[in-house]
């Protein structure tokens, strides 16, 4: 056969004087293929049975955990999991209930939560209109349903209408809320969750 496809990527091609082996030249080109392609498995245990002795993996393998829904890639030493999108952008609304006076803006706030090479986070974005917020107090924003509240509280410092940076906290029991300093005034009507992100929720 000859040495290599054209990209270099180490797949056999017959040559005119091989042989003619139907059976051999297919097993060869099947096992140079799928090796390079995006291996799928049921589980990681199940993705060691079939990697193992002369079939074990090589450096840039790329395979598909159907237990874990995550893509891996093997760095030469160990399956590294890629970035991917657990929940998708969602509407907050859908989330769990705003608090009195409180309703959804523009952009629409939303929520996601992604793993980012073994690292679950979720995100947070758009902004909420209040219609009454004192400075200096706390006011409860949202407060989420279960499967989407940290398993410890979490701060975060955001913008609002006023100017002043805006404290969030996410508490366990899924209370979102906000904060203002005294020179923020009584006039935030709108606070924005862009930057908000929590890493390793542990959800509860």
């Amino acid at each position: 056969m000859a040495t290599t496809d054209d990209y270099g990527q180490g797949v056999s091609i017959s040559a005119l004087t091989d042989a003619p082996n139907a059976a051999t030249l297919g097993q060869n080109i099947a096992n140079a293929i799928v090796q390079r392609s995006v291996m799928r498995f049921s589980s990681a245990s199940a993705r060691a049975a079939a990697l193992a002795g002369t079939s074990a993996p090589v450096e840039g393998m790329v395979s598909w955990l159907q237990d874990t829904n995550l893509l891996y890639v093997y760095d030469g030493s160990s399956w590294v999991p890629q970035s991917t999108e657990t929940m998708g952008w969602t509407a907050l609304s859908s989330l769990g209930s705003y608090g009195g006076g409180v309703t959804a803006s523009t952009p629409a706030p939303r929520m996601r939560k992604i793993n980012d090479h073994g690292t679950e986070v979720w995100e947070y974005e758009g902004a909420v209109n209040i219609s009454a917020m004192n400075a200096a107090t706390t006011t409860l924003l949202f407060t989420f349903n279960a499967g989407h509240r940290p398993a410890t509280g979490r701060g975060f410092v955001t913008y609002n209408s006023s100017h002043y940076g805006t404290r969030l906290t996410i508490a366990t029991d899924g209370k979102l809320s906000a904060s203002v300093p005294a020179e923020a005034g009584n006039g935030v009507n709108k606070v924005w969750l862009d930057g908000a992100r929590i890493t390793n929720p542990a959800a509860t």
